[in-house]
């Protein structure tokens, strides 16, 4: 059981996974960050069981809890005094209900005939619940919808229900097939001009023959290795500066970016992502490039940079930005070596280029005289120094 469902039962409370929780539980897939739970309560019983409650107004939520709370990005509760009485989804796979025990699951909707089908049919519902559940549905299973389905786009699709929106899509298996039908509809350009901004625009054939920025960064998705969220973002974000950037020595994308880290920045407070998210997210996006030069710059360029902890995830981030492309990995695996050397030359210090200066300066002042100022019987002592202390 986990531990929102063994609060809620040791304060009395008949609970269950509801939504896409009971859905990851019943198709056997990660956990989604951000967890569901229908209570069988009021929600002065539930604010009872939770410290911090919070009290959205969403259609998909009475209540939520912010991240941790054994939640992981949050948790959203819908009550109801019984099974029979709780508010039927959007769409009917969304009805199951999941037990505190594994494999158990309630039905009191009539679900499961749905369950199976991959063409899903919206029911009645406000138009800013069926765009969410149409988005999870579509990006972390293996659902099919058009967009003729959907409504026009709410004029109020709130910063709070964007955020839990994309926290549900890109960590799923199929990010590209959602954000496809949410662009399609029209809802990109109305809530995320930034993105939409992508579609039509134009690149290089020859290096870029998969298509326009959009259909580039939607194939990213297609390289995660985990589809974490912060991994998740920085790729949906990557490109991002390319729409505001110009032409410079020869360069089409000049300083996209450094411009595409302001840009996923802004973007990502007005949604209400978390402060430390936004940073790692937003570096990821100004040092994408980085990588594909890290076999030829020099240690004082990197300084700063290689060591910081973000950089294998950014190496990540470069493996799937390449491969989307016609390059294939060898630029990805030219950068991990460059970058499996620094690690091994930062644990032995006069292996690095500040340990080969000590290591001259060593030489020149022991007693056995001064080493020669250059040529190869200098490096050769310079290694051999770096040999015993190695």
């Amino acid at each position: 059981m986990d531990e929102i469902l063994a609060t809620l039962a040791a304060a009395g409370i008949s609970a269950y996974g509801s939504s896409v929780t009971a859905l990851d539980a019943y198709f056997g897939r990660k956990p989604a960050p951000l967890r569901f739970y229908l209570a069988l309560c009021s929600l002065q019983d539930l604010a009872r069981a939770f410290e911090g409650l919070e009290y959205p107004g969403l259609p998909y939520a009475d209540a939520a809890l912010g991240p941790g709370r054994g939640a992981g990005e949050g948790a959203c509760f819908r009550c109801a005094d019984s099974l029979a009485e709780a508010e039927a989804a959007a769409f009917a796979p969304l009805d199951l209900l999941a037990e505190g025990r594994p494999g158990y699951f309630q039905d009191p909707k009539d679900a499961y005939p749905k369950l199976r089908e991959r063409r899903l049919e919206p029911r009645p519902a406000p138009a800013e619940l069926q765009y969410f559940e149409a988005a999870a549905l579509l990006g972390r299973y293996d659902y099919e919808l058009g967009p003729a389905a959907l409504p026009a786009p709410p004029r109020d699709f709130r910063a709070r229900a964007q955020r839990d929106l994309l926290s549900l899509v890109l960590t799923g298996p199929r990010p590209e097939a959602a954000l496809g039908l949410l662009l399609e509809t029209g809802f990109v350009a109305a809530y995320w001009p930034e993105l939409a901004a992508l579609s039509g625009l134009g690149q290089s054939k020859e290096y870029h023959p998969e298509g326009d920025a959009w259909a580039h960064t939607m194939e990213t998705f297609r390289h995660r290795k985990l589809p974490s969220l912060t991994l998740s973002l920085a790729l949906l974000l990557h490109d991002a500066g390319k729409p505001a950037a110009e032409s410079a020595e020869g360069r089409r994308f000049d300083r996209h970016a450094e411009i595409g880290r302001a840009l996923a920045e802004r973007f990502l407070r007005r949604l209400g992502f978390a402060p430390a998210l936004v940073e790692d997210v937003s570096f990821l996006v100004r040092y994408h490039m980085l990588p594909a030069a890290l076999p030829r710059l020099p240690a004082n360029r990197l300084e700063g940079l290689i060591d910081d902890a973000r950089f294998p995830l950014l190496l990540e981030l470069y493996k799937c930005d390449e491969l989307s492309t016609f390059r294939g990995p060898d630029g990805y695996y030219e950068a991990c070596a460059a970058y499996r050397a620094h690690l091994r030359d930062s644990r032995n210090p006069w292996g690095a280029a500040e340990g080969k200066r000590l290591a001259r300066l060593w030489l020149e002042d022991s007693p056995r005289g001064p080493a020669p100022a250059r040529g190869a019987a200098s490096r050769g002592a310079a290694r051999r120094v770096g040999a015993r202390h190695g």
